[in-house]
């Protein structure tokens, strides 16, 4: 086996989700720091294959990359950004080949001596998936949770599922969550030690994210807005934003979920940048004077390349799995930033202060989570 490590989390499954990719990204880099050859198993369950329309018939691709490259060129559905993505991955990602079950992720494993489970909410109980509570494999190989996330308050689940997921993390060496939240969920439930540690974006340093973000050419100065819900109705107080940075253009990129492209570009202060893929996102982040979002991720690389950021509540018509504002607050408070941030209305402008990042300790957050590996490597 060697050390050989399979990491289990999302990458690319089926949205356009920068946050997804990059903690992957992450993820991979930081197993391999402390010396294993990591794998990330590209993993979704059999009945979320989605299927190709073309030709007048009905085509079933078992790999996804190879159907968004299809409607890509083949269907002349040319989409730029789905390109940077999978251009980002196959440069960026070591993958495994598609597994639908857990038989096919078992298989890809059998050489790994340590199989690692996060980050991302692969353990949110609304999408639950045991193959993300690692069970499978055998005895012998290591299971090690790190930060996995979706275990909260607001999404509390009945007592046969914590027995449930108390069987597969038993099997686990060591388990840290994400939130300070889960942990205290957990805590009620599992004897093991329960530690809490940060996302990986933020265990890599700001030049380990520059290596990877591309570079712009872009003259004026301006705010970056990053919503995975709606952010139309945002638009009266973005402008505010805008205007108290003194800068006279917002740039904008969404997943795709909500078409507001159209209407929000008929502005003259705003401008779409939804060509962008993980590393013109990274650069979007970078050179804003501020940086608007609902986004978990969002904040994250606001913290890193340490701008001014400006949190809005989730706008959307359905409940959304990762509409957790619980999540943003925590990492907010491990990070040593206190000030209001969140943004429901006019008069929360007013609130805002501005963070002195000379007392943000990103530092403490990569002790943390070097304590943790090293007992994985204690152990193996």
């Amino acid at each position: 086996m060697e050390n050989k490590a399979a990491i289990l989390t999302w990458c690319y499954n089926g949205e356009i989700n920068y946050g997804q990719i990059l903690q992957c990204y992450a993820m991979q880099k930081l197993v391999r720091r402390f010396g294993y050859e990591p794998k990330v198993i590209r993993y979704r369950k059999q009945e979320e294959k989605r299927y190709l329309i073309g030709s007048g018939k009905a085509e079933r691709l078992d790999d996804w990359y190879e159907l968004w490259y299809r409607l890509a060129k083949v269907e002349h559905k040319i989409d730029i950004r789905i390109l940077r993505f999978i251009c980002f991955i196959k440069n960026n990602i070591s993958l495994s080949k598609q597994c639908y079950t857990k038989e096919q992720v078992e298989e890809e494993c059998k050489d790994c001596k340590v199989l690692f489970c996060g980050s991302d909410q692969i353990w949110n109980p609304l999408v639950f998936d045991d193959v993300f509570f690692l069970n499978f494999g055998s005895k012998t190989q290591k299971r090690v949770a790190f930060a996995p996330s979706g275990i909260w308050k607001e999404n509390m689940q009945t007592e046969e599922f914590y027995e449930k997921i108390k069987e597969y993390i038993e099997r686990f060496q060591v388990v840290s969550v994400r939130e300070d939240e889960s942990a205290d969920i957990f805590k009620k439930y599992i004897k093991q030690k329960i530690q809490v540690v940060a996302d990986p974006t933020l265990l890599l340093a700001k030049k380990e994210w520059n290596d990877v973000s591309s570079i712009q050419n872009i003259k004026e100065p301006y705010i970056f807005c990053y919503f995975l819900g709606r952010f139309r109705p945002y638009k009266t107080l973005l402008k505010k934003i805008m205007k108290s940075c003194h800068v006279n253009k917002i740039f904008f990129t969404t997943p795709g979920i909500y078409s507001e492209e159209n209407e929000l570009n008929r502005d003259e202060f705003f401008c779409a940048k939804n060509h962008a893929g993980p590393a013109e996102f990274l650069a979007l982040i970078r050179d804003a004077q501020a940086v608007c979002t609902d986004s978990y991720h969002g904040l994250i690389f606001s913290v890193i390349y340490e701008k001014q950021f400006y949190i809005f509540e989730r706008n959307t018509p359905y409940r959304h799995p990762g509409a957790n504002m619980a999540r943003q607050e925590s990492v907010l408070r491990r990070v040593g930033i206190f000030s209001q941030r969140r943004i429901r209305c006019i008069r929360d402008l007013e609130k805002i202060e501005f963070i002195d990042y000379k007392k943000v300790d990103l530092e403490k957050l990569w002790l943390e989570a070097k304590k943790i590996m090293e007992c994985v490597q204690n152990d193996t």
